[in-house]
């Protein structure tokens, strides 16, 4: 029913790159790990049981799950869009845009 997620990255600074590299293996990681899978962190990655579910409820429960744990596991990035692309198969591929969050505020907070 879902495919892997597209992972659009907006507002980024691409000169920083490296900074902007580790954001999108993170989520790139967190996305594409079905939650319970890790050993380390049962928690980490996506529940999966939206997908037992009609399908605008089972949008909108992905979409809640893409935000908390973008919040939970990368926190200096913030959910912008959701979006979601049907193919003729049925199938769909969620499209999450991710913006940056102020980053300037928290290295202020770091220098001091």
């Amino acid at each position: 029913m879902f495919n892997k997620p597209e992972v659009l990255m907006d507002g980024f600074n691409y000169l920083d790159a490296t900074r902007l590299e580790e954001i999108q293996r993170n989520l790139g990681c967190l996305y594409g790990t079905a939650e319970g899978t890790c050993p380390g962190d049962r928690h980490f990655g996506i529940d999966q049981s939206f997908e037992s579910y009609p399908l605008n409820v089972a949008q909108n429960l992905f979409a809640l799950e893409v935000i908390e744990k973008t919040e939970e596991y990368e926190s200096r990035a913030e959910i912008l869009d959701i979006s979601f692309s049907y193919e003729e198969d049925g199938n769909m591929t969620p499209r999450i845009t991710i913006g940056l969050k102020d980053m300037e505020e928290d290295d202020a907070e770091d220098e001091e």
